[in-house]
């Protein structure tokens, strides 16, 4: 058996969910023994001189180039010239003609449960391709039981066409380390006795409005460490810096713009208390980071963020400002709970394993491939 892969995360120059999910699924995929025959296309070589090590020799990468049209044109025609007998896409959309199966990992419905958190432009998008891509699947991977619960019962996806298969944190992320240099970015210098951390990237649907008027309230009260809101700057990181200055946090927000992949480990395992509010996760891969570096968590107590600390995090209701300002405070006064949440969450972490999800993976494969 033959498998394709869309592996243009792995060229990523930024890394979201869904890269992390390709860079870890692919490096566990290039450990599987008697995995298929892999081939991962992508767009641009591979800038990771460790990762592209360990493909090597395991998974094959080709780069395609294409002008326009990579996924509509130019991944289906090498598909076709290489005899892949099966494809993995794991961004959810498909092309429109494809010459094998398809597999499609679904990493939430967010589009369906919050829709007003989305532009009319991205709306229609997931509306339209990621919702026929799905339809149109041999078999659909979901990161959790909440995204397949999702695809159940907002789309009607059988069960047998699902198969849950979760991400897990990368090795990297461990209380084992050194913390985050004085000059890593501009605030850095002021976080050497601790801070407050979110890390998930910035948008509407993650709730950070209210984050930011949870850590006034929280503040007012007690003496709080700062408050650290890392992402890539857009009108919404804008009107998040109007807001700290309108609620009076002057320098209590650090927002360092965006933080390069190898500086977070050392960013997560600095904070003192990790803060994840999401309204909606189909997973929540930056609560397991935390967890993975020994970080006592607040987050939401709903959907995939609940999904994934279990018992193992303070979990709350994210539209109570109250709940979430009352969770930060509670932990920020109490080492010893802070001690116990983050030894729990570290314990909890170590059951997500990409190793696993790797083999169930190839699994889908066959059965896909068997589906032609």
């Amino acid at each position: 058996m033959r498998v394709g892969v869309d592996g243009r995360g792995l060229a990523a120059a930024a890394r979201t969910g869904v890269e992390q999910y390709v860079v870890g699924l692919t490096r566990a995929l290039a450990e599987v023994e008697n995995r298929p025959e892999m081939i991962a296309y992508l767009d641009r070589p591979i800038a990771d001189e460790a990762l592209a090590g360990a493909l090597a020799g395991r998974i094959e990468t080709k780069v395609v180039r294409a002008r326009y049209g990579w996924l509509r044109a130019a991944l289906p025609w090498r598909l076709w010239r290489d005899g892949v007998d099966v494809v993995h896409l794991p961004s959810t959309v498909m092309p429109p003609v494809l010459p094998c199966p398809a597999v499609v990992t679904v990493h939430d419905l967010a589009w369906k449960r919050y829709p007003e958190t989305y532009s009319a432009e991205d709306l229609a998008m997931q509306t339209s391709r990621a919702a026929g891509s799905i339809r149109r699947a041999a078999h659909v991977l979901a990161v959790s039981e909440t995204t397949a619960r999702d695809l159940r019962e907002l789309l009607r996806v059988p069960d047998d066409r699902i198969t849950v298969t979760p991400l897990a944190a990368s090795h990297e992320f461990s209380p084992e380390g050194s913390g985050v240099p004085e000059d890593a970015f501009r605030g850095a210098e002021r976080l050497d006795h601790g801070y407050v951390l979110y890390a998930g990237g910035l948008s509407p649907r993650k709730n950070l409005m209210r984050l930011l008027e949870a850590y006034s309230e929280m503040k007012r009260e007690v003496e709080a460490p700062p408050l650290v809101l890392p992402g890539s700057r857009s009108e919404y990181a804008d009107e998040l810096a109007r807001r700290a200055d309108e609620l009076g946090l002057g320098d209590r927000v650090v927002f360092p713009g965006y933080v390069e992949q190898a500086l977070m480990p050392a960013l997560y395992r600095g904070a003192t208390v990790f803060v994840y509010p999401s309204l909606y996760e189909g997973f929540g891969l930056p609560v397991l980071e935390a967890m993975a570096s020994g970080v006592p968590v607040v987050t939401s107590n709903r959907g995939g963020t609940a999904e994934v600390a279990g018992e193992a995090a303070v979990l709350v209701e994210p539209e109570s400002t109250e709940a979430i300002a009352a969770a930060l405070r509670r932990l920020l006064g109490d080492e010893e709970l802070r001690g116990k949440v983050g030894a729990g969450g570290l314990r909890r972490s170590r059951g997500y394993r990409w190793e696993l999800t790797a083999r169930e993976t190839v699994a889908v494969y066959g059965r896909a491939a068997g589906s032609a």
